[in-house]
């Protein structure tokens, strides 16, 4: 008898928890840690499973924080029994605090909040892929550079951070660069060979943009066979040999050398330059790719000697010291600032930054025509009627004067709802010479001369911000939410937009040119000068016009580079270039705006290594429009940044 009412009582308890779970499970996981990049992507692994029911509804994802308001939405077909992983990448603001990701289909309604430990702004953040949850710890040791954004008030000089380290498996690295934009810094360890080739071309992409790939060699490094890999790395590796110190590193950073034999990859050096060598074998050597860098180490960082090395957290300060110090997130929201759109005045209040050719009525004009209005319709128009003893007409003349004043404005300002959508596309390329493969960082800026809904789709955009600023300090009640549908053209549907109003949209998307620029750069120091020689080939089929090459020690002005055809440059001598950081913003929670030339000169400024160049053009193509349900008249501006190899810097 005991036993029956046992299982009746365990199999109630057991229906009710049946009963009470809900139809859809979800759990979050954050792939990069919780500490994104300001401005930078906070990627989240989103687990959805189905227990009961096949449900069509939709994943989204809200973003907040300080006057911000984000939301993606991925549509989602939800089978039963099946369990589905979406990995999101809401872009985060200075006051983002929390994710809330929520699914909707009918009959579900599941919400999970991720909190944000904190924003990274004078931190940058480094990432461990592969198998190994630990060993980047001594990177929390290293100092940052100095952060143009962030300012100490006390002694009026930029801030320095740490690094703040997380760990990714190669099952979950995300397949798109925007989603790696706030990492300054990603180390490759075991188990990284795992990663597909989707993946491996973000992180490509993500170091044209800005960031540092590093790939240590030593024993089992077997992802180092990886061909995605090859094209990356400045050395052919060619196996493994046991040394029986690492002496060599010791004088690189001034120290005693580890203890103890060590295990490091044969290689020999095919573009970049050798950092540090040891009886003829590269330790480190370093490749400048885009904006930013892949570094290889013949040794493993993370293993033996070099784990118990007293040493550590010196030797990854040297290192560190030598490439790109800010993650691609920084170069992204720079060259967006710069774009135009909206930025916000020292009182908090938008501005519109554009150069759209309007010719509105001035304040001066205005002002005298509503003066004249109120003196016509108050005094002149009651004393009028008075006189003539017909004040009961007030009611017909009044509206009159009206009419013939909204007129007189309708004639001086009507030119401006009679013209049609326009737009202006601003591009910056970044591309690597002799390669095809490029990342587009965009901005468009509409002008709306009718209040609508409006439509609007960006095809195989990685990240699509919409929408103007909004003032600094709004409530959360004033602050409308932007959404986007995700895939693989991302959609801003029934966006609504005023009379005679300016929308900014920023995106980002890989693109493929139609040849590549290519050539070879070397200085030649003769007689206490530095020259610039080298050729440069454009297999555009277009011409690259205002070119210039920015070099650690200044520029030099070339030609126009016409459409399949090069240049020769015969020792020709630099220009100074101006030196230290940008222009601060006027507001502290503002990015400062970069041209692309201040950008490109502030990363070859700020590392020990010289041997990169940039090469800076414009061009009239490729144009990357949104497209929009409205006929809109279209200009363009587009602007490349090039790296390139530079001879004669090599330590």
């Amino acid at each position: 008898m005991l036993r029956w009412v046992f299982c009746l009582g365990f199999g109630g308890a057991l229906l009710l928890a049946l009963w009470g779970q809900p139809p859809v499970e979800m759990k979050i996981q954050p792939l990069l840690g919780t500490s994104p990049a300001a401005n930078g992507a906070f990627p989240l692994a989103v687990q959805l499973e189905s227990r009961a029911g096949n449900y069509q509804g939709t994943l989204s994802v809200l973003v907040s924080g300080f006057g911000y308001r984000r939301e993606y939405l991925y549509p989602i077909d939800l089978p039963a029994g099946s369990r589905k992983v979406v990995i999101v990448t809401p872009i985060v603001s200075r006051y983002s605090d929390q994710a809330t990701v929520r699914f909707t289909a009918r009959g579900v309604n599941v919400e999970v909040k991720q909190s944000i430990e904190r924003i990274l702004e004078t931190d940058q953040l480094a990432v461990l892929v592969g198998d190994l949850i630990g060993g980047l710890g001594v990177l929390e040791q290293v100092q940052t550079v100095e952060s143009p954004a962030e300012i100490d008030y006390r002694t009026g000089r930029p801030m320095q951070g740490k690094y703040r380290v997380a760990y990714c498996r190669p099952e979950l690295f995300p397949e798109q660069a925007i989603a790696l934009c706030g990492a300054q810094v990603i180390v490759l360890g075991p188990g990284s060979e795992r990663l597909r080739a989707e993946q491996w071309d973000a992180l490509r992409q993500w170091a044209m943009l800005g960031g540092v790939l590093i790939a240590p060699g030593g024993a089992g490094a077997v992802y180092l066979q990886s061909p995605a890999l090859q094209a990356l790395l400045p050395v052919q590796t060619q196996g493994t040999q046991t040394v029986s110190q690492l002496r060599a590193l010791g004088d690189w950073i001034g120290a005693r050398p580890p203890v103890g034999a060590a295990t490091v990859s044969q290689a020999s050096l095919k573009t970049g330059a050798t950092l540090l060598r040891q009886d003829g074998l590269p330790l480190v050597a370093i490749r400048p790719y885009g904006l930013g860098a892949v570094v290889f180490l013949a040794f493993n960082p993370l293993d033996a000697p070099m784990r118990d090395y007293n040493a550590r957290a010196r030797f990854w300060q040297r290192l560190l010291n030598q490439t790109p110090s800010f993650a691609p997130s920084f170069s992204i929201a720079a060259i967006h600032q710069s774009q135009g759109g909206y930025r916000q005045d020292p009182w908090g209040q938008p501005q519109a930054t554009t150069d759209v050719e309007l010719k509105p009525p001035s304040v001066a004009l205005i002002t005298v025509l509503l003066s004249l209005y109120f003196v016509l319709v108050v005094p002149v128009n009651y004393w009028v009627l008075k006189r003539l003893r017909a004040l009961d007409w007030a009611w017909i003349v009044t509206p009159l004067i009206a009419l013939v004043f909204v007129g007189i404005l309708w004639r001086l300002a009507g030119d401006l709802y009679r013209k049609s959508l326009s737009s202006k596309v601003q591009t910056v390329i970044v591309a690597q010479a002799g390669n095809p493969d490029a990342y587009a960082i965009n901005s468009v800026l509409f002008f709306f001369p009718r209040a609508g809904l409006f439509d609007l789709q960006f095809d195989q955009s990685d990240m699509v911000e919409a929408g103007m600023g909004q003032d600094f300090g709004a409530g959360a009640a004033q602050v409308p939410t932007v959404r986007t549908v995700e895939g693989d053209r991302k959609r801003v549907d029934n966006y609504r937009v005023s009379n005679l109003s300016f929308q900014w949209f920023r995106y980002t998307r890989t693109v493929r040119l139609e040849g590549q620029v290519e050539g070879v750069l070397r200085l030649d120091r003769r007689n206490r000068q530095t020259r610039l020689t080298g050729v440069l080939r454009n297999r555009l089929p277009y011409e690259l016009t205002n070119v210039h090459i920015l070099t650690p020690f200044g520029k030099v002005q070339v030609e126009n580079l016409p459409a399949r055809g090069s240049v020769r440059l015969s020792g020709q001598s630099l220009e100074p270039t101006r030196m230290g950081l940008p222009n601060y913003s006027s507001n502290w929670w503002e990015m400062p705006p970069m041209s692309p030339d201040a950008l490109a000169n502030f990363m070859l400024q700020r590392r020990e290594f010289k041997g990169n160049a940039v090469l800076v053009a414009q061009a009239s193509e490729p144009v990357m429009p949104p497209e929009v349900d409205a006929a809109s008249e279209q200009a363009a501006q587009v602007t490349y940044l090039i790296s390139f190899p530079l001879e004669g810097t090599n330590p």
